[in-house]
């Protein structure tokens, strides 16, 4: 495998992909869609880079693109690594 493009079937399953994906976009409009400092952008892909789940620009866990993920205040690691914004 390529540690830039994860298997479809390292991936959480599509339906689980799109569930994640509308709980955080939720939580991001309750948020006013907020966005973080770019300190705690880099902060973020710092401790995602240093994580096992990470593949290329994704997370294993919940699917998501991390460029984006990291972006929002209301988005979460999945496993709570990221300090609250």
């Amino acid at each position: 495998m390529s540690s830039d493009n994860p298997t479809p079937d390292s991936l959480p399953s599509f339906l689980d992909q799109a569930r994640n994906l509308a709980q955080s976009l939720g939580d991001f409009v309750r948020d006013g869609c907020r966005l973080v400092t770019q300190e705690q952008y880099l902060e973020r892909l710092t401790i995602c880079d240093g994580c096992e789940h990470r593949r290329g620009r994704r997370c294993l866990v919940c699917g998501c693109r991390l460029y984006l993920k990291a972006r929002g205040r209301a988005f979460r690691c999945p496993l709570g690594k990221w300090p609250q914004a």
